[in-house]
């Protein structure tokens, strides 16, 4: 694995108007891919808040579908030890970082990987390498 892709990447293609270039790099890229349990908590609360009706069972065909193409970390002892030391490092250097972004990137730090996301300056804050597939080119 080299990436571990935050929701708003993940969920891209679910999108009724999506942005074509992230689409094309999750397909280039869908060999060297994880997600966190986290991210993929944060995928299936959005699709279960969804009224009962089509796009609830097309969301969650979807969301069935990516948990067996997409490898996924489980949290663990590990991932918090590493989570607690890096959210005192953010702390003390004067920012806030959300808790499940501190949790996701302590799965990437963990298992060496950068983090595919949109919102950059939180997980740089966190002290992890970053990659925006919305800004490439």
């Amino acid at each position: 694995m080299k990436y571990l892709v935050d929701a708003n990447v993940l969920s891209e293609p679910t999108k009724r108007v999506r942005v074509q270039r992230v689409v094309d790099w999750l397909n280039a890229n869908e060999t060297v891919l994880a997600a966190s349990s986290v991210v993929m908590g944060e995928i299936w609360r959005g699709v279960d808040a969804l009224a009962d009706g089509r796009k609830k069972q097309e969301l969650a065909a979807w969301f069935e579908k990516l948990c067996g193409q997409v490898p996924v970390f489980d949290w663990n002892l590990e991932i918090a030890v590493v989570w607690a030391q890096m959210v005192n490092h953010v702390k003390r250097r004067g920012h806030t970082v959300g808790i499940l972004d501190t949790m996701i990137a302590a799965t990437a730090k963990h298992h060496g990987l950068t983090v595919a996301t949109r919102n950059v300056a939180d997980f740089r804050r966190c002290g992890v390498p970053v990659i925006n597939p919305f800004e490439l080119t």
